[in-house]
């Protein structure tokens, strides 16, 4: 490897530490039960609540040539059997919700609180240590905070708020890998 390689290897890990230090990786907040009533959207039920997330799930929705959809869901552990009282089973983790569950936005959106714009539920994405909001290789989904377009290869993040309690062995956020 000559010197520019490992400039740009070194280059590439300090920003995706930076990055995930900056979805809180490196301190997660003490982990206490959310309460409904304070970080539900209005008029949304989640019972139970989902306990402090463990970790976020990033995955490619869809690949249009170039153009990826990027998807994010919110794990939690199984703490006082929440998996299998949702539907999983004895799972160790599992989502808030299952898929088509009519609770699973009103549970998502607690679990991942707001993105740092504030204005809607879901988490905050970045293209290496780049909001998506500002930079031109990524745009948010047009009505669903949890995904993100990617216009380009390279690393991206998605991050709970930093007000969303987290597991101690959990953090905020998670990162994907586009490389064609």
């Amino acid at each position: 490897m000559d010197r520019r390689t490992k400039v740009g290897v070194v280059t590439s890990t300090v920003a995706a530490l930076a990055a995930l230090v900056g979805c809180g990786g490196g301190s997660p907040a003490t982990p206490t039960q959310p309460t409904p009533a304070s970080l539900l959207p209005a008029g949304m039920v989640c019972d139970p609540t989902p306990p402090p997330l463990l970790r976020m799930q990033l995955k490619i929705h869809s690949d249009d040539g170039g153009r990826y959809v990027l998807d994010s869901k919110p794990v939690v552990p199984n703490v006082d059997h929440y998996c299998d009282r949702v539907g999983f089973g004895k799972w160790k983790f599992c989502d808030t919700r299952p898929e088509g569950d009519p609770q699973r936005t009103a549970c998502n959106d607690p679990a991942q609180g707001r993105a740092s714009d504030g204005v809607r539920w879901g988490p905050t994405w970045y293209y290496g240590t780049e909001l998506c909001t500002q930079s031109t290789e990524c745009a948010l989904h047009e009505s669903n905070q949890f995904m993100a377009i990617a216009h380009h290869n390279g690393t991206f993040y998605a991050c709970a708020a930093d007000t969303v309690p987290v597991d101690p062995k959990g953090g905020r956020g998670d990162s994907i890998d586009i490389d064609d």
